[in-house]
């Protein structure tokens, strides 16, 4: 058993952790589409595949299969709940990010009056934006966007300070722009919302994949992000602090009101085989942490923070390296050209060449990124992006990517510019 203390990331262990690295086949493929959807941990294929090919029947019935089935289910909620350190009744479980923000607008249908405000980016990923913009046209409430700097893509604070009133009820912001990949400062923003009274909702998906949230420090009133984009299944994680869900008008079925407090915004009937699925990330952070930190009797919670800080700081590394490989292309960087207060996302806009040109090049060469708008539609079009269908060509890099991976794509950048 492994009891050093690593002092960098041990990315070929990680590795070890995906099936995907295992085989033969794909070794050589590096895959800078992670923003996109990671490839999900090894105990997590493996649990999906136990509950599909033993316990795929009702949760909970009153037979062995249907216990089993409810027990395996009810794990991945605690598990979760556990990795992120916070109660299991303030979770939501939905089949994506933006079907919970599309039921949680819906559900502030009665909360939200008219002529009330509600505050959104243009930074954001549209699913934090259009719920938001159909809740307002349907109650007659006023939208304000909250803009972005038309050649940085960053939102200013000053900004935000002079569009909250005291009509504001609720303001939408992502954590960190899966363009740009600069991180928002979410607990000064919450507590500038909060000063007014109003409500704040926070995008992590981007966020999340690079660093493992601690919801409870932001402060915030609703934050959701997708297990799917963290090593996990296609799941949307969505919280909801107490007060705020005393608030909002329930979205499940009417005699399930008084049941469980996480069923009360389950608007669809969750994925049982995808939400047993999800223990595996909690064997996965623990696995992680052993080998990095050895023994230990810290909290899941806890472990999972910590070794999300080396994997950070191994990706931040890595996105240096590739920084400095593209300074002198002919492309312009979205965002910032260092990795202060960013993650490990790039979006090039490519001068003079086609973004769908380059990912058939580097495709040829198995380098996997992909091109597009990337469902920031405002954000790119604000920052002059004209052909938005192909838009700009998205770099992402995950824990498990290595050096020599984003050796080969920088050489691979330089080859197509020659």
């Amino acid at each position: 058993m492994m009891n050093n203390v690593f002092k960098t990331f041990d990315v070929n262990y990680a590795r070890s952790q995906f099936s995907f690295f295992q085989l033969k086949d794909q070794a050589d493929i590096a895959f800078f589409d992670n923003a996109a959807g990671t490839f999900p941990c090894k105990v997590v294929v493996e649990l999906l595949s136990q509950f599909y090919l033993y316990n795929k029947v009702q949760p909970h019935s009153l037979n062995a299969l249907g216990q089993s089935s409810g027990e395996q289910m009810d794990n991945g909620r605690t598990v979760i709940s556990q990795l992120l350190g916070l109660t299991e009744e303030s979770i939501t479980l939905g089949a994506s990010t933006t079907q919970n923000f599309n039921t949680l607008s819906i559900a502030c249908s009665e909360f939200i009056k008219e002529d009330d405000e509600i505050i959104v980016t243009e930074q954001d990923h549209e699913s934090n934006i259009g719920c938001w913009v159909r809740l307002a046209k349907q109650n007659k409430l006023k939208l304000k966007f909250w803009q972005v700097n038309a050649k940085s893509g960053e939102l200013d604070l000053a900004d935000l300070d002079a569009l909250l009133t005291e009509n504001t009820k609720l303001v939408s912001v992502t954590h960190s722009s899966n363009i740009i990949g600069s991180i928002n400062p979410i607990r000064e923003i919450a507590d500038k919302v909060h000063k007014f009274g109003a409500k704040i909702v926070v995008d992590g998906v981007s966020f999340a994949p690079h660093s493992w949230p601690d919801i409870v420090s932001y402060g915030v009133d609703a934050y959701c992000f997708s297990t799917y984009k963290t090593y996990g299944t296609h799941n949307g994680v969505m919280y909801i602090s107490p007060d705020f869900m005393s608030e909002l008008t329930p979205q499940c079925h009417f005699f399930n009101e008084n049941t469980k407090a996480w069923k009360l915004l389950d608007s669809s009937g969750p994925d049982h085989a995808s939400i047993a699925a999800l223990a595996g990330l909690g064997q996965f952070f623990n696995t992680l942490h052993l080998h990095h930190f050895g023994n230990s009797d810290k909290s899941l919670y806890e472990k999972s923070q910590e070794i999300s800080r080396l994997m950070h700081h191994h990706e931040n590394e890595l996105g240096a390296l590739l920084l400095e490989g593209i300074k002198d292309l002919p492309v312009r960087l979205l965002g910032k050209m260092d990795m202060e207060n960013r993650e490990a996302n790039f979006s090039l806009q490519l001068l003079g060449k086609k973004s769908l040109d380059l990912c058939e090049f580097l495709g040829k060469r198995d380098i996997a990124i992909s091109n597009g708008h990337f469902y920031a539609y405002r954000l790119l079009e604000k920052m002059g992006i004209e052909d938005l269908e192909d838009g700009v060509i998205r770099i992402s890099i995950a824990h498990y990517n290595t050096l020599d991976e984003v050796k080969r794509l920088v050489g691979a950048l330089r080859d197509f510019f020659d």
